[in-house]
């Protein structure tokens, strides 16, 4: 029998149930003689034809025709599903799949295979940059935010050549500020520059669940740098992190840290070709936004409670042990507030040595960039509603820019009220049915925080206290808007649909239309009564707005007057209920 090179098994692949096996070819049959780790002929005299490779006490099948296991010394069995041959040893387990034709090209596709299906039913799908749910995030417009973009792509193309290198950016500042916008853009940019290694944007209010909490960012990460196509030729990466996931199928149930080593750091190390850079042209970035939204895991089994500060302390903590790994082939651009947990963490030594901070500021010049925003937008307010060229005014448009403090938000806010309701909502403030009528409300408001001392969040308060008081019933309005925070935005944790809501909360249909309707520049209210779809709240500074009582004032709802509020609207639904189901069946 001629003896072959040894080749790789196709390992089997992990489903949810355990490893289930890539294709393969029919069934086997004949005999073979464990004991000597040779082939036998088959007992009727037909000509045998198998491949064995024996190594110590595993045999491993390479191909095989005509052959008969021996009823002592193991068993073989056909995955009815994928048409696949398995070789099971008496006392071994299974130890091989018995795959014809199965070249080192071919074995490291199926590699890949396994392991992207592992990593697809781990991972939160909506947080990657690209994903069908951030299809409606911000971006940075055109001409806006050049100064900071330029910063943050030139520490990636040119950050380690300078005579202090560092292997983390973090891009801090207040709320409002477009730290996630800015996130975004240059996410598309490094992509289209083959500079994009995977991205991870956390969300505490909008999105799915699994983008408010850690267990699914290393994951998430694999995932991506697993199908990255300027990787795919990097040593056998794909195989050696398949091969992590097949040794420890509950990796992902591990510490980050030790998810980030043996997902990530151990299969590119070990990939990498002998004397040959991992990525010879270019510097790859990591970006990671909104750890700040990150919240605990409930139910964590660990002897005190988890707190939120403690889950964005251990992402940051398993980031820069895999910056300061000298083989470490990427950097790092992490984006968030400038939380007090975040910014020790940042400021102890070891974190300070490897991180270079950007705070967003005024020396970026963020007033031109709203300027250009505003003249943008307005441009086509006047084009669909057919207004002046002149409107609105330069004074007037110098006013909004001062209102906005260095804040998008309160730009984007401010366009999404001048613009109006959706089609589907009827304005219930019949004196704001004009762009030009709800621009001169901000503006009226506008006044009220044209003082010396005024706070960065002030001119933002003062705006949001404006449109809530646009609607009829603004108290209502905040108990309604409490109410979604606790059961029905995207961020709470029962995200309860749109419709249920309307069961809960409406006496007669139309009075969620009386509460947000004028709300609709700051959450997103679902056109159809009948979806399943979630309310969604614009952005996570209108939340802290109108939970803090400090801020919204003489319109604050405690959540003790929020459970009140829920129970009443429960009760009396269920007796308004309750009496016209007695009704119809009298009639």
């Amino acid at each position: 029998m001629d003896r072959v090179p040894p080749t790789h098994l196709a390992a089997p692949r992990f489903s949810h149930g355990g490893f289930r096996a890539p294709r393969s070819v029919p069934e086997a049959s004949g005999s073979l003689d464990t004991g000597q780790g040779l082939a036998s002929t088959s007992p009727e005299g037909t000509s045998p034809s198998l491949n064995v490779i024996s190594n110590t006490s595993n045999y491993f099948v390479k191909s095989a025709k005509n052959v008969s296991m021996g009823p002592n010394h193991g068993t073989h069995s056909t995955d009815p599903v994928q048409g696949e041959s398995k070789l099971t040893l008496k006392g071994c387990g299974p130890i091989g799949i018995i795959n014809q034709d199965s070249g080192a090209g071919v074995v490291e596709e199926e590699s890949h295979l396994t392991a992207l299906d592992f990593l697809s039913k781990q991972m939160a799908a909506g947080a990657i940059h690209d994903s069908n749910e951030r299809c409606d995030a911000p971006k940075c417009m055109p001409e806006t935010r050049v100064a900071v973009q330029d910063e943050v792509f030139s520490w990636i193309t040119d950050g380690q050549k300078g005579a202090d290198p560092k292997r983390i950016l973090w891009v801090t500042g207040p709320a409002g500020t477009g730290k996630t916008a800015i996130m975004g853009t240059i996410a598309e940019r490094c992509k289209a520059k083959g500079m994009l290694a995977a991205t991870f944007f956390f969300s505490s209010f909008s999105g799915s669940v699994d983008r408010r909490s850690k267990t699914f960012l290393v994951s998430t990460l694999a995932y991506q740098l697993l199908q990255n196509e300027n990787l795919a030729q990097v040593g056998q990466f794909r195989t050696r992190m398949h091969q992590a996931i097949r040794h420890d199928p509950a990796i992902l149930l591990k510490r980050l840290q030790t998810q980030l080593e043996e997902l990530v750091i151990h299969p590119l190390l070990h990939g990498a070709p002998t004397g040959a850079g991992l990525m010879p042209q270019h510097r790859m970035a990591i970006i990671v936004d909104g750890i700040d939204e990150c919240d605990y895991v409930v139910g964590n089994p660990s002897n005190r409670p988890r707190t939120k500060e403690d889950e964005q302390i251990e992402i940051l903590s398993a980031i820069l042990h895999a910056a300061n790994d000298p083989s470490f082939p990427f950097v790092f651009v992490i984006a968030s507030r400038p939380e007090l947990a975040i910014r020790e963490f940042f400021n102890t030594s070891l974190a300070r040595s490897g991180t270079r901070e950007l705070f967003l500021d005024d020396k970026y010049n963020p007033d031109t960039d709203i300027l250009l925003f505003y003249e943008a937008k307005f441009s086509y307010i006047r084009r669909r509603f057919n207004l002046s060229p002149e409107w609105p005014s330069v004074e007037e448009l110098l006013q909004l820019v001062a209102g906005a403090s260095g804040q998008f938000v309160y730009a984007t806010t401010v366009i999404r009220f001048v613009e109006g309701p959706a089609q589907n909502v009827v304005p219930v403030v019949q004196e704001l049915r004009t762009p030009h009528q709800r621009l001169m409300r901000i503006l009226e408001r506008r006044t009220q925080a044209d003082t010396p001392d005024i706070r960065p969040l002030e001119a933002l308060d003062i705006l949001y206290d404006t449109l809530v008081r646009t609607c009829s019933e603004p108290l209502l309005s905040m108990k309604w808007l409490r109410a979604l925070s606790l059961l029905a935005g995207a961020g709470s944790s029962v995200s309860m649909p749109a419709r249920l809501v309307r069961l809960w909360l409406e006496q007669s249909p139309g009075e969620e239309v009386c509460a947000l309707g004028p709300l609709s520049s700051l959450i997103h209210i679902p056109s159809n009564p009948n979806c399943d779809e979630l309310y969604t709240f614009y952005h996570k500074s209108f939340v802290d707005f109108f939970e803090n009582r400090s801020r919204c004032r003489t319109l604050y709802v405690s959540p003790n007057q929020t459970c009140d509020f829920l129970s009443q609207k429960y009760f009396e639904n269920m007796d308004s209920r309750r009496f016209f189901s007695r009704g119809s069946s009298h009639a």
